[in-house]
């Protein structure tokens, strides 16, 4: 039980205990925890001491407030830890011990759209190389990619898509990526990408588009990934 006597907030002791139960298993990731009306009556506290206790293990990461459903044990997030070291996706979940799988759902030759054309510095209307594939983690979804590749890479509608596309250019193709640039986004989950992900229509997501530029600096490819926000996170490590 918890100590009213003691110099710390009841709400710091029951998110302890709460802390305690979800680091041994008691708890595991996706189930539902008590309710509040139930943490209420087995620890004899106030709904504000509940919803406060609740709330800083949702900040931590722990929890996750589910409308209509309660509150669940949050899965681990997968973490992207920026460095100066282009890697692809693959090999960032490779070094987090995890194994990755690709479910493809489109490659085809196609025009490129004008605002795609925009971004691969190419006219409008030359021909790309169009994916649209589902990243897998230890078989969950994590993201949905449209890749957009210039047709001057060599690349065709024929590769095999369900590995890294940077191994594709790179082993295949002799293409040596020298760079990157990354634009993140807040966003919400349109149905149809929802339905792939397995979340819910309006969940937060990550929306991220990579740049990629060969050894000469053409951009050879652009890749608009939609992220799960709730189990992917990203870390940047600062110095001065």
């Amino acid at each position: 039980m918890l100590d009213s006597k003691s110099p710390l907030p009841l709400y710091f002791q029951l998110q302890e205990v709460l802390r305690k139960k979800i680091l041994a298993g008691e708890y595991n990731p996706g189930n539902l925890i008590p309710s509040e009306k139930e943490l209420e009556k087995q620890y004899s506290v106030s709904r504000i001491t509940v919803r406060n206790a609740i709330n800083g293990l949702v900040l931590e990461d722990l929890l996750i407030k589910k409308q209509g459903r309660g509150t669940i044990v949050a899965c681990p997030r997968m973490q992207e830890e920026e460095n100066t070291s282009l890697q692809s996706f693959t090999e960032k979940m490779k070094k987090q011990g995890v194994k990755t799988s690709t479910k493809v759902f489109n490659v085809a030759k196609m025009p490129v759209p004008e605002r795609i054309a925009e971004h691969l510095d190419i006219e409008p209307g030359d021909e790309i190389i169009y994916a649209k594939r589902l990243r897998l983690v230890d078989g969950e979804p994590i993201a949905l990619f449209e890749n957009y590749i210039s047709s001057k890479t060599g690349v065709t509608e024929k590769d095999d898509f369900s590995g890294s596309v940077f191994d594709l250019f790179e082993k295949k193709y002799g293409i040596k990526i020298s760079s990157s640039e990354k634009v993140i986004e807040a966003g919400v989950a349109r149905k149809e990408d929802a339905d792939l992900l397995q979340i819910s229509a309006g969940d937060p997501v990550l929306i991220i588009t990579y740049t990629t530029f060969n050894a000469n600096n053409n951009r050879i490819e652009l890749a608009e990934g939609i992220y799960r926000a709730d189990r992917y996170k990203f870390m940047v490590r600062l110095k001065r």
